[in-house]
Order: structure tokens, then sequence, then C-alpha cells
């Protein structure tokens, strides 16, 4: 449990507490700033384990090392979460214990952010939390209300009740999810880009970030995760096999390649439907006309290609539409390629969908069922469709 600088941070005790109620073993770690307004000897009496001040200890303490503070821990909890903290956990700083613990740790992660409503409504707070929830990070909002400083809105600390209440949610997903170890899963993400000449492309909005979540949740519930990516600016991580694919036909090859020996293909990029006939060499000059035709050609349905060669292989689609007609293209498009499922992708709701942390998503099956979710972030919609799609899995007869 991480506890950091501010008036909050005595609520920390209580979280404690109710922490200890729950069965819960709990280990300290604070900032040197959260020491000016609550001793860490409060909490080494109340957890009756040493708290964790220091990146190389002192006098009257022995070394803390963020690895050996990690060992053995189920989850991390951060409660009061600084403004200061979480742009040191977006950015990857590891300046003191606690962020040098985050940056270790390879568990669920919860945030209770606590600050000033002016901090909390700030542009660079806001890219920041949207930065740790597209990471995995697991969000406890802070709640409105009077404030320390006088003012009454957003970033007081949410009650201890509720941060203990979204901690067991996180912690017993957690602990409950091993249920694709020894699978393979196959990923596509990203835009591709079809080159016009040698500096131009055509190509889409797409982040990759959808792709990422899925991966790591697919990692983190045990399977063996192969990613084939186009044009993707996020960083990789560990655990996965990443496969460069930026044109059509690069993913096509790649997805090719690796589908036969994989259990479930998770086709979530936005693969282009056209591409140029053919690419110019070198740069095009446009001083040479006003205007420019290309000539574009349908591009291969690598989903619908893979469909049908599939053996046992579970299969999901992505269908990003716009507009209130969306969704039934969506249903003809899993009908069509003969697919288990697909997820529509609101492209209309903004904030959400392309390059940002959130989704707004219908899951389409497996069966007659659909799943219309609320806004959420692009890892909780990953949770939830390896939700449907892990029965489809142990329904598959075992492979010689």
């Amino acid at each position: 449990m991480g506890v950091t600088g501010g008036i909050a941070a005595y609520k920390s005790l209580d979280v404690l507490r109710m922490l200890q109620r729950h069965g819960h073993g709990v280990s300290v770690v604070m900032t040197h700033t959260a020491e000016r307004f609550v001793g860490s000897a409060s909490f080494a009496a109340l957890s009756q384990r040493e708290v964790g001040t220091s990146m190389f200890g002192d006098a009257d303490q022995p070394g803390y090392h963020h690895l050996d503070v990690n060992e053995g821990k189920d989850l991390m909890l951060i409660a009061p979460a600084s403004a200061n903290t979480i742009a040191q956990m977006a950015s990857g700083f590891a300046s003191n214990l606690l962020t040098s613990c985050y940056l270790a740790f390879r568990g669920p992660v919860v945030v209770a952010p606590a600050m000033n409503t002016s901090m909390w409504l700030h542009p660079a707070t806001s890219r920041n939390i949207e930065t740790l929830r597209a990471d995995g990070v697991h969000l406890v909002e802070p709640e409105s209300g009077l404030l320390a400083d006088g003012a009454v809105g957003p970033g007081r600390l949410a009650e201890p009740s509720s941060i203990v209440a979204a901690l067991e949610a996180v912690l017993g997903a957690s602990q409950a999810r091993n249920d694709l170890a020894g699978v393979k899963v196959l990923i596509s993400a990203g835009g591709t880009r079809e080159p016009i000449d040698a500096v131009r492309y055509v190509g889409n909005r797409s982040s990759g970030r959808m792709g990422w979540a899925l991966a790591a949740a697919a990692r983190d519930r045990g399977a063996e995760v192969v990613m084939v990516q186009a044009n993707v600016d996020l960083p990789r991580e560990g655990g996965i096999r990443y496969i460069d694919a930026p044109t059509a036909a690069a993913m096509r090859d790649a997805c090719r390649a690796e589908f036969p020996s994989c259990d479930m293909l998770i086709m979530c990029a936005a693969v282009a439907d056209y591409r140029p006939v053919a690419a110019a060499d070198g740069k095009l000059d446009k001083s040479k006309a006003d205007a420019l035709t290309v000539e574009m050609e349908r591009t291969t349905d690598i989903l619908a290609e893979l469909a049908a060669l599939r053996d046992d292989q579970v299969l999901i689609g992505f269908a990003a539409e716009h507009g209130p007609e969306g969704l039934e293209r969506a249903r003809g498009k899993r009908t069509r390629k003969a697919v288990d499922m697909v997820v529509h992708n609101d492209a209309a709701t903004e904030g959400a969908a392309f390059e940002g942390p959130d989704n707004v998503v219908t899951i389409i099956g497996p069966g007659e069922s659909e799943a219309a979710l609320p806004r959420m972030s692009k890892r909780e919609c990953a949770e939830r469709i390896l939700d449907a799609a892990c029965p489809l899995v142990d329904a598959r007869p075992v492979r010689a």
C-alpha cells in the first residue's frame, strides 16, 4: 500500500484497518512528503510491519529494495495518490521507493487520487490519468465535496469503504483468471499504411491501444501472446512476441504464418480495405500537377481468408463503425466472415475508439448472445471480450 503526500493521507489508516478486517496482510510504503502529514510509526503500529520510506534505508531502518518490497505481494494500492506521484507513474520515473516499486510490480495496481480541484481538472493530470488507464491501472475516482482548502469540487479521496470494495473486485478478478494458460493467442493491432510513393501513404487513425490492451490481458491470464502490429507508437511489454507488419500484405503474410499454431485469433487491426495499384518510385512532384488520381485496388480480407483455413481456432473480429446502422453492419460481418464473435466498436463516441483510452463496444456472439457495454477503459473492454471468448476455447476438442 503506497501513501503519498496530502491531507487525505490520514484516511489511509482507515483503509489499512479495513483491509486487515478483510483478512489481508498489508505492507506500507510512504513518500517523504506523506510523512509530513501522517507519521510512519502509525502505519507500522497498525500493520505490525516495517514501513518502507527510503530507497537505501537509514540507521534506524534496514535498506529497502523495490524488488524485496514487491516480493510475494498480490496487489498494489496507492491511496491517496497525489498529482505528483501520478505524473511520475505515467512518465516512468523512479525517484523514490514507491515509484520504484510501481515500475517493478507485475500484479494489478489500484490508484485512488486525491488533490485540489484545480489540479484534478488540469489537462496535464487528465493526460496522466489516461496514460495510467491505458497501462492497465485501475482507478478509484475521487469524489466531489468540500476540500481541505475550502473549495468545493472533485478531488476528494474516495471513501475508504469504496477504495476497499474496488480493491477486492480487482483482486478477486486477478486471482480467478488463469483461464488462458497453455493457449496461444494471435492478435493484430494498429493501422496499416499503403504506400502511394516513397513518402506518402493511405492510412487510418487506429492507435493500436485496443490491441495492446487485449495482448496484456491475455498474457496476464496465462496465454502465449503473439502480436502482429502495424505502425503502433506504444511501448512494447514483456511476455509478448511482436511481429512488425506495416502494410496489409505484410500483415496477411504474418497472420497466415502464425495462424496454424494458434488457438485464438483476435483481428483487432484496422487493415486498409484498398491500396494503390502501384506505388510510385521516389516522391511524386506536386508541382507537375494540380490534382492527383490514384487507382486503388481491394486488399485481401485477412479474417475471411483465415476463417476458411481454420481448424478449431476461436476467431474474433472487430468492426469499427460510425452511425446508427453500424451495429447491423457488424452483425452482418460476423455472419459473412463465419467467425465466432465480432466486437462492434462505436467510432462515433467522442473521446472513445480511435486514439482515446476508452471504448464503447457491443460484443456480438458467441451464439445468439449480444452484450452492449457502457463506456469503459480499453483494458476493461479487453477483459470482457476474453471473458466471452474463454468458454469457446475450453469447448474445443483436445489437440493431438
